[in-house]
């Protein structure tokens, strides 16, 4: 397919229009690549975490006839889940959505259907294990990159690829291995379950399985039970990032994002 950009008519403009709505945005059929059909594009490269320039290249062709993706659609946020999570913090909706482009890239809570995005840190795993009362040092052979003393980012896999390294974690200690993963679009860490309100890790799981809703509202929990909602409020980005992000946040700039991110939101 051609690149596309506003102004354009034809076959492929028809083409676009009608993935569009295959994506559930109410995109009349006209052929013609007019201001309601560039709105409509931005807004679906924003959601896949493409760069939201309204002009339809190859990556975002790619993303709207990605069946995967569109297999998840009924399990994405949406603007209520944001308004009522927003009621709740006493933020506004633009803050949220700062938070998640700047933590998630846009790149969504689910890889496929019932597999949240998970990223497997093995650092956390030792001491997990630990704390259990297990020597991690009796269990590495074989599990090097699954289970190391040291933070390090050399063997994450991403997408699909990280539940085969989570499934070998559960092979030594089940509980231990699903507190060592960020789970869902916010990338909470599985320790925090308790936190999130929940009883159990078990339960932790079980909530992020269902949709970025349910995602959400463990994040909603999360800042409440930390204080550190008071944050967003205040539109305090340094604190903010230094609490959820660390102390090396200032590396990544994380504050910055979320100024510029807010900035575009709160248009």
């Amino acid at each position: 397919m051609k690149t596309l950009k506003p102004g354009a008519t034809g076959s492929e403009v028809t083409t676009l229009q009608e993935l569009l709505q295959q994506w559930q945005y109410p995109c009349p059929v006209t052929g013609v690549f007019d201001n309601e059909t560039e709105k409509y594009v931005r807004d679906f490269q924003h959601l896949q975490g493409l760069s939201a320039d309204g002009i339809v290249g190859k990556h975002t062709w790619d993303a709207l006839q990605d069946s995967i993706k569109l297999e998840l659609l009924p399990f994405r946020l949406c603007e209520t889940d944001y308004a009522e999570a927003a009621r709740t913090l006493d933020v506004e909706v633009a803050v949220l959505k700062a938070v998640e482009e700047v933590e998630t890239g846009g790149g969504g809570g689910f890889i496929q259907i019932g597999y949240p995005t998970i990223l497997f840190e093995g650092h956390i795993f030792w001491n997990q294990l630990k704390g259990r009362g297990l020597n991690p040092e009796d269990y590495v052979a074989g599990n090097e990159d699954i289970l190391y003393p040291n933070w390090t980012k050399k063997f994450y896999k991403q997408g699909m690829a990280e539940y085969d390294r989570l499934n070998r974690a559960k092979n030594i200690n089940e509980t231990a291995a699903l507190c060592s993963a960020s789970w869902g679009m916010w990338q909470i860490m599985g320790f925090n379950y308790a936190v999130c309100g929940c009883n159990t890790v078990f339960d932790f799981c079980t909530e992020m399985q269902l949709n970025e809703g349910t995602q959400l509202n463990l994040f909603t929990a999360f800042l409440r039970t930390n204080g550190w909602d008071k944050y967003l409020r205040d539109k305090n980005w340094s604190e903010f990032a230094r609490h959820y992000n660390g102390p090396s946040y200032r590396e990544n700039e994380y504050d910055k994002k979320l100024a510029k991110a807010y900035e575009k939101y709160s248009i």
